[in-house]
Protein backbone atom coordinates (compact mmCIF):
# COMPACT_ATOMS: atom_id res chain seq x y z
CA UNK A 1 0.00 0.00 0.00
CA UNK A 2 0.95 3.58 -0.88
CA UNK A 3 -0.12 6.69 0.59
CA UNK A 4 -1.90 9.58 -1.80
CA UNK A 5 0.86 11.94 -2.79
CA UNK A 6 1.14 15.32 -0.64
CA UNK A 7 0.70 13.05 2.60
CA UNK A 8 4.61 13.04 2.90
CA UNK A 9 4.31 12.74 6.29
CA UNK A 10 2.61 9.55 6.21
CA UNK A 11 4.79 8.48 3.34
CA UNK A 12 8.05 9.15 5.58
CA UNK A 13 6.50 7.23 8.76
CA UNK A 14 5.27 4.51 6.93
CA UNK A 15 8.31 3.82 4.44
CA UNK A 16 10.60 4.11 7.27
CA UNK A 17 8.89 1.67 9.74
CA UNK A 18 8.51 -0.77 6.61
CA UNK A 19 12.13 -0.70 6.08
CA UNK A 20 13.01 -1.20 9.85
CA UNK A 21 10.38 -4.02 9.88
CA UNK A 22 12.09 -6.05 7.11
CA UNK A 23 15.17 -5.63 8.03
CA UNK A 24 13.97 -7.08 11.64
CA UNK A 25 15.18 -3.98 13.26
CA UNK A 26 12.13 -4.27 14.58
CA UNK A 27 11.84 -7.52 15.97
CA UNK A 28 8.98 -9.64 15.83
CA UNK A 29 6.40 -9.02 18.45
CA UNK A 30 7.68 -5.89 19.71
CA UNK A 31 5.60 -3.44 20.79
CA UNK A 32 5.38 -0.07 19.51
CA UNK A 33 3.25 3.11 20.07
CA UNK A 34 1.96 5.93 17.98
CA UNK A 35 3.55 8.00 20.84
CA UNK A 36 7.29 7.32 20.65
CA UNK A 37 7.30 6.60 16.36
CA UNK A 38 5.54 10.05 16.29
CA UNK A 39 8.52 11.21 18.08
CA UNK A 40 11.35 9.42 16.63
CA UNK A 41 9.79 10.99 13.26
CA UNK A 42 8.90 13.97 14.52
CA UNK A 43 5.86 14.30 13.05
CA UNK A 44 2.37 14.43 14.96
CA UNK A 45 0.59 11.17 15.84
CA UNK A 46 -1.93 11.66 12.47
CA UNK A 47 0.45 10.58 9.88
CA UNK A 48 1.47 7.60 12.10
CA UNK A 49 -2.13 6.67 12.79
CA UNK A 50 -1.92 6.36 8.63
CA UNK A 51 1.03 4.20 8.67
CA UNK A 52 -0.01 1.35 11.35
CA UNK A 53 -3.17 1.15 9.49
CA UNK A 54 -1.33 0.71 5.90
CA UNK A 55 1.21 -1.64 7.91
CA UNK A 56 -1.43 -3.69 9.95
CA UNK A 57 -3.41 -4.39 6.43
CA UNK A 58 -0.10 -5.37 5.27
CA UNK A 59 0.02 -7.88 7.92
CA UNK A 60 3.39 -6.44 9.45
CA UNK A 61 1.47 -5.12 12.39
CA UNK A 62 -0.91 -6.65 14.39
CA UNK A 63 -3.19 -4.11 16.47
CA UNK A 64 -4.81 -5.66 19.79
CA UNK A 65 -7.99 -3.55 21.09
CA UNK A 66 -7.21 -2.10 24.33
CA UNK A 67 -3.63 -3.69 24.68
CA UNK A 68 -1.51 -2.44 21.94
CA UNK A 69 0.04 -2.81 18.64
CA UNK A 70 2.94 -5.32 17.81
CA UNK A 71 5.64 -5.73 15.22
CA UNK A 72 3.33 -9.21 13.81
CA UNK A 73 5.18 -12.62 14.18
CA UNK A 74 6.30 -14.46 10.77
CA UNK A 75 3.73 -17.20 9.69
CA UNK A 76 6.01 -20.08 8.68
CA UNK A 77 2.79 -21.60 6.95
CA UNK A 78 3.02 -18.51 4.79
CA UNK A 79 6.46 -18.33 4.06
CA UNK A 80 6.25 -22.00 2.85
CA UNK A 81 3.19 -21.05 0.67
CA UNK A 82 5.26 -18.08 -1.07
CA UNK A 83 8.15 -20.45 -2.09
CA UNK A 84 6.12 -22.71 -3.63
CA UNK A 85 4.38 -19.87 -5.83
CA UNK A 86 7.63 -18.41 -6.93
CA UNK A 87 9.28 -22.39 -7.41
CA UNK A 88 6.15 -22.97 -9.57
CA UNK A 89 5.78 -19.59 -11.22
CA UNK A 90 9.32 -18.22 -11.93
CA UNK A 91 10.70 -21.62 -12.08
CA UNK A 92 8.06 -21.93 -15.30
CA UNK A 93 8.77 -18.28 -16.40
CA UNK A 94 12.55 -19.06 -16.59
CA UNK A 95 11.79 -22.54 -19.18
CA UNK A 96 9.24 -19.61 -20.99
CA UNK A 97 12.76 -17.48 -21.67
CA UNK A 98 14.46 -20.32 -22.83
CA UNK A 99 13.02 -20.18 -26.58
CA UNK A 100 12.42 -16.39 -26.17
CA UNK A 101 15.74 -13.95 -24.49
CA UNK A 102 17.29 -12.28 -26.83
CA UNK A 103 20.58 -10.87 -27.32
CA UNK A 104 19.13 -7.28 -25.54
CA UNK A 105 17.64 -9.04 -23.04
CA UNK A 106 21.45 -10.93 -22.03
CA UNK A 107 22.79 -7.98 -21.70
CA UNK A 108 20.29 -6.71 -18.91
CA UNK A 109 20.79 -9.58 -16.76
CA UNK A 110 24.53 -9.19 -17.18
CA UNK A 111 24.29 -5.91 -16.40
CA UNK A 112 22.16 -6.68 -12.87
CA UNK A 113 24.78 -8.57 -12.64
CA UNK A 114 27.42 -6.93 -12.31
CA UNK A 115 25.61 -4.29 -10.25
CA UNK A 116 25.48 -7.02 -7.50
CA UNK A 117 29.32 -8.18 -8.12
CA UNK A 118 29.97 -4.09 -7.64
CA UNK A 119 27.75 -3.95 -4.62
CA UNK A 120 29.91 -7.00 -2.93
CA UNK A 121 32.89 -5.88 -3.33
CA UNK A 122 32.13 -3.04 -1.31
CA UNK A 123 30.00 -4.90 0.73
CA UNK A 124 32.35 -5.77 3.88
CA UNK A 125 32.86 -2.21 4.58
CA UNK A 126 28.74 -1.72 4.73
CA UNK A 127 27.37 -2.87 7.92
CA UNK A 128 24.04 -3.26 6.38
CA UNK A 129 25.28 -5.31 3.55
CA UNK A 130 23.04 -8.01 3.90
CA UNK A 131 19.75 -6.28 3.95
CA UNK A 132 21.02 -3.95 1.21
CA UNK A 133 21.67 -7.02 -0.99
CA UNK A 134 18.06 -8.30 -0.58
CA UNK A 135 17.08 -5.40 -2.93
CA UNK A 136 19.49 -6.30 -5.21
CA UNK A 137 18.23 -10.19 -5.18
CA UNK A 138 14.69 -8.42 -5.75
CA UNK A 139 15.90 -6.36 -8.57
CA UNK A 140 17.23 -9.56 -10.57
CA UNK A 141 14.12 -12.01 -10.00
CA UNK A 142 11.60 -8.53 -11.03
CA UNK A 143 13.98 -8.24 -14.00
CA UNK A 144 13.30 -12.00 -15.30
CA UNK A 145 9.70 -11.26 -14.97
CA UNK A 146 10.03 -7.94 -16.91
CA UNK A 147 11.70 -9.61 -19.72
CA UNK A 148 8.90 -12.08 -19.72
CA UNK A 149 6.01 -9.80 -20.05
CA UNK A 150 5.19 -11.16 -16.68
CA UNK A 151 6.27 -7.85 -13.98
CA UNK A 152 2.02 -7.05 -13.03
CA UNK A 153 2.59 -11.38 -11.34
CA UNK A 154 5.85 -10.08 -9.32
CA UNK A 155 3.86 -7.26 -7.97
CA UNK A 156 1.69 -9.87 -6.48
CA UNK A 157 3.93 -12.39 -5.41
CA UNK A 158 5.74 -9.38 -3.69
CA UNK A 159 1.96 -7.96 -2.30
CA UNK A 160 2.59 -11.58 -0.70
CA UNK A 161 5.96 -12.02 0.03
CA UNK A 162 6.16 -9.72 3.65
CA UNK A 163 6.75 -12.28 5.72
CA UNK A 164 9.23 -14.32 3.62
CA UNK A 165 11.35 -10.64 3.23
CA UNK A 166 11.64 -10.73 7.56
CA UNK A 167 13.02 -14.50 7.15
CA UNK A 168 15.43 -13.82 4.49
CA UNK A 169 16.83 -11.09 6.70
CA UNK A 170 17.39 -13.60 9.49
CA UNK A 171 18.78 -16.32 7.66
CA UNK A 172 20.94 -14.35 5.86
CA UNK A 173 21.71 -12.17 9.03
CA UNK A 174 22.38 -15.52 11.08
CA UNK A 175 24.91 -16.96 7.93
CA UNK A 176 22.51 -20.00 6.78
CA UNK A 177 22.92 -18.71 3.25
CA UNK A 178 25.37 -15.77 2.75
CA UNK A 179 24.90 -13.22 0.26
CA UNK A 180 27.83 -14.49 -1.72
CA UNK A 181 26.26 -17.50 -2.22
CA UNK A 182 23.21 -15.83 -3.49
CA UNK A 183 24.70 -13.79 -6.14
CA UNK A 184 26.90 -16.84 -7.19
CA UNK A 185 23.13 -18.64 -7.78
CA UNK A 186 21.86 -15.42 -9.65
CA UNK A 187 24.53 -16.08 -11.88
CA UNK A 188 23.94 -19.71 -12.40
CA UNK A 189 20.69 -19.00 -13.22
CA UNK A 190 21.66 -16.35 -15.87
CA UNK A 191 24.19 -19.33 -17.31
CA UNK A 192 21.81 -22.07 -17.25
CA UNK A 193 18.93 -19.33 -18.84
CA UNK A 194 21.36 -18.91 -21.59
CA UNK A 195 22.93 -22.30 -22.62
CA UNK A 196 18.67 -22.89 -23.08
CA UNK A 197 19.71 -26.10 -20.05
CA UNK A 198 16.26 -26.68 -18.76
CA UNK A 199 17.37 -29.42 -16.46
CA UNK A 200 20.12 -26.88 -14.81
CA UNK A 201 17.68 -24.25 -13.92
CA UNK A 202 15.16 -26.66 -12.36
CA UNK A 203 18.57 -27.80 -9.66
CA UNK A 204 19.90 -24.45 -9.70
CA UNK A 205 16.60 -22.60 -8.69
CA UNK A 206 15.13 -25.05 -6.83
CA UNK A 207 18.33 -25.07 -4.52
CA UNK A 208 18.14 -21.36 -4.40
CA UNK A 209 14.79 -20.96 -2.99
CA UNK A 210 14.56 -23.55 -0.88
CA UNK A 211 18.16 -24.47 0.91
CA UNK A 212 17.58 -21.29 3.36
CA UNK A 213 14.55 -22.58 4.69
CA UNK A 214 15.39 -26.41 4.34
CA UNK A 215 18.80 -24.93 6.68
CA UNK A 216 16.44 -23.20 8.94
CA UNK A 217 15.91 -25.72 11.79
CA UNK A 218 18.23 -24.61 14.33
CA UNK A 219 17.39 -20.92 13.19
CA UNK A 220 13.69 -21.76 14.09
CA UNK A 221 14.48 -22.95 17.55
CA UNK A 222 16.62 -20.41 18.59
CA UNK A 223 13.89 -17.49 17.37
CA UNK A 224 11.05 -18.97 17.74
CA UNK A 225 9.45 -16.52 19.32
CA UNK A 226 9.59 -14.63 16.10
CA UNK A 227 7.45 -16.91 14.71
CA UNK A 228 3.92 -18.49 14.57
CA UNK A 229 2.81 -21.62 13.15
CA UNK A 230 6.42 -23.22 14.07
CA UNK A 231 4.57 -26.12 16.01
CA UNK A 232 1.91 -26.88 13.11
Amino acid sequence: MKFKKGNASSNIVYDGLKSEILSLRLAPGIAISETDIASKFNVSRTPVRDAFKALSNEGLLEVKPHVGTFVSLMDINQISDVLYVRKVVELSILKDLTMTLTESDELKLEFNLNEQKLFLQGAAENENSVNDFIKYDNNFHRLIFRIAGKENIWNMVLGINHHYERFRSLVNLQGENNIQHLYEEHRMIFEALTKKDIQALETIFNKHIYDGFKNSSAMLVKYSDYFVNCQD
